[in-house]
Parts: structure tokens; sequence; C-alpha cells
């Protein structure tokens, strides 16, 4: 499936691409709809169950920092196959888990092959197509990052009604299968050049002292990795919310999650289309805006008592048409300056994005009191830090070298 440099992205790259994204996006949520029963099936507190997530958030965020310089060194195809076997058997301990640590630590390993989708499928569209078409591409796969946590509950819902909580991982393990065949069989090498040194210490150090050096870098990154966040925050308190504190039941709730597909995709359609036409710093700055404002909302809502279903998800969906409008330009604005570390650049901003809403799912975990205020904090606190990348880091630093 071969492209040309600085050409447009085909429908079957998007589809492929997209599909390596949501392995890892899908993993994330699938077994939400489980969590509340997890604490009586393994006989684990909530603080353990939750756990679950935040480790694998954790390997997730970590595993990026080798997995891209490796597909610099190495190609994007062979390291993109040793991500998804590792993937494969963490998914398969998972599914077999007999207590809630062998589930933790299963769902590490999980997490370690999961990011190698994410990673190497941001270095791919740095390897073949310009800022505009990067932009344009990204925001396709994006929707994969919201669409992925957001409509596996649907699915893991039913699972867990109809087989258990088991169920979820048996088909992540097939999906798995699914994209390392299509990636066998459809994806070429986009390394044409590999970096017989990018695994140096040094060189290593110096390719993440260059990208962290680099306010437009370190700016984007950050309002993408807040924005990211604040999803993880209410992908991880709401079910708690909704199956607890709102008494719905896990297959009713895994239908919650549409509403903030509905919110992202809408954002990522209106970016595709003015990926070309419009300034994409334009697109952050409104982005950014939107979701610093909604999450101040939620806090605000639910300080003066009026949690409810509706209230909670409302802010929540507005807030996810910002990020879709935000993410596929802060990708695309953050690497492209950077072709020759690209697998470096999406490692390093994954390991950020990833890193950050670990914290924010810990801190939810930490601070929930039974009510939607720890959820509604940590989508604050993602609006706010998305906000600041841009406005503090990223535009001023645009404006300079301008």
């Amino acid at each position: 499936m071969a492209e040309t440099p600085g050409g447009r992205a085909t429908p079957g790259v998007i589809v492929l691409l997209t599909s390596m994204v949501m392995l890892g996006q899908m993993t994330i949520s699938m077994y939400i709809p489980s969590l509340p029963s997890l604490t009586e099936a393994l006989a684990a507190p909530p603080e353990q169950v939750k756990l679950t997530m935040t480790l694998y958030l954790a390997c997730f965020a970590v595993s990026q920092l080798v997995w891209g310089p490796l597909s610099d060194r190495f190609g994007r195809r062979p390291i993109l196959f040793a991500g998804i076997g590792v993937y494969f058997a963490g998914t398969i301990a998972c599914a077999f888990a007999p207590n809630i640590w062998a589930l933790i630590l299963a769902r590490g390993v999980q997490g370690i092959g999961a990011c190698v989708g994410a990673t190497v499928s941001r270095a791919v569209t740095r390897d073949r197509y310009d800022r505009a078409e990067a932009a344009r591409t990204l925001a396709y796969i994006g929707i994969a990052i919201a669409v992925g946590p957001a409509l596996a509950p649907i699915l893991g819902g039913q699972l867990q009604t109809w087989f258990g909580w088991r169920a979820a991982f048996f088909v992540l393990a097939s999906f798995a299968v699914l994209v390392a065949t299509a990636t066998y069989l459809k994806l070429d090498e986009s390394n044409r050049n590999p970096d017989p040194h990018a695994l140096e210490p040094l060189r290593l150090l110096r390719s993440f002292g260059t990208l962290l050096g680099s306010r437009v870098y370190v700016g984007y990154a950050l309002t993408m990795s807040g924005t990211f966040a604040g999803l993880m925050a209410y992908t991880t308190g709401i079910p708690f919310v909704f199956i607890d504190m709102f008494g719905v039941s896990p297959a009713l709730f895994g239908f919650v999650p549409i509403f903030t597909v509905i919110g992202f995709v809408s954002g990522s359609f209106v970016a595709s289309r003015l990926a070309h036409s419009a300034k994409g710093s334009w697109l952050v700055a409104a982005g950014s805006a939107i979701c610093a404002a909604m999450g101040l909302t939620f806090v605000a809502l639910v300080a003066a008592g009026l949690a409810s279903p509706v209230t909670v998800v409302a802010p929540v969906v507005v807030f996810m048409f910002g990020f879709g409008i935000s993410m596929p330009t802060s990708m695309a604005n953050a690497m492209q300056p950077f072709p020759r570390i690209a697998g470096a650049a999406a490692a390093l901003q994954g390991f950020l994005q990833m890193a950050i809403a670990s914290a924010g799912t810990v801190a939810v975990a930490a601070l929930s009191d039974g009510t939607p205020m720890s959820t509604a904090l940590g989508v604050c606190a993602g609006g706010l830090l998305a906000a600041f990348g841009y406005y503090a880091l990223a535009r001023p630093a645009e404006k300079n070298a301008a």
C-alpha cells in the first residue's frame, strides 16, 4: 500500500492506521462496564480495580519511548508486529487472570504492546505526508482516539451482561490478530532510511533533548495531552458515577459514551474539512479554549449540587468537540519540524499524553468521594492544561519565529 510522499492518503491507509490506534484505545475501555463487577468477581476493592487502568496507561506511556526509536532504527513494519505480539500475550493473560494482581500485571503487559500502533501510525503519517495532509489524516485517525474508548463500552456492556468480564479480552485478542494480518498484507515500509544510530543512548538523549527544548513541540504536545487526560479522567470515573451513584445497569451504561463520540466526531469532521483551508493555529486556539471552558463549567455544575446524567454528560460532549478540533493539528504541528526523528517525536508525544492521563486517573481515584466532583476536576484540569500548552507555549513561540 504505497503512497506518494506529499500526496493524499487513500481510504485504505486511513482505515488501517486508524485500526492500529483503535486497538490500544478499545483496550482502555472495553472492560469499563465490568469494573464495578470486578470488585466482587476478584474480591478486590475499587481502588485496586482502578489500578488496572492506571498501570495500563503508565506502561502505554513509557513503552512508547522504546517503540518509537526502535521504529527509527529497524523500520515501522517489524516493530508493529513485535508490539502486537506482546499485546496479544498480555491480552490472553488478562482473560485468564485468577486474581486482581494478576490482572493488574497483565494489563501492564497489554499497555506495553498496545502503544505500538499509536506510536508507529503517527510516524508513518509523518513519513508520508506534508503538514496539511498529515493534519487531515490525523483528524480521521484521531476519531479512533475518542471512538475507541467511547464505543467499546457498548460492546463491553453486552459482553459483561451475557458472558462476564473475561469475554472482552478474548474479543480484543481477536481484533489484534486482524490488525496484524491487515498490516502484513497491506502496509509497506514507510521508513526508507532507517537510522543505524537511533538507539545509541547519547543519540536518544540528544533527540529527546531537541524535542523538549522546542517550545512549539512541548506546547502542542501539552495541548493534546491535556485534552486526552480530560477524556481519560471522564472515562475512568464515569462508570462508578452512573452505575453506583445513578443506578444505571452495565448494559445500559455501555451506551452513555456514544454522546462523547458525537462531540468528538463532529470536531474531527470540522478539523478534516478545514485542514487545507484554515490556519491550523486557529483550530487549536478554538479547541483548547472550548475544552478549558467546558471543564470549568463541569466543576461549577457539580459544585452547585446540580449533578445529574444530563449535567455530567453535556459539558463533556462540548469538551470533546473542542478536543476533536484541536487534536489533529496539535499532533501534526508538533511533529512536522522533526522529519529525521519522527519515531522519537511520536514516542515522546505519546509518552507525555499517556503519562499525564495516567496521573489524572490516579487523581480521580484518590479524590473519589461518591460524587462526580473528582471526575469533573480531572476534566477541568485537562482542559486548562490544553489551553496553557497552546496559549502560553506554542502560540508565543510561533509568533517569535515568524
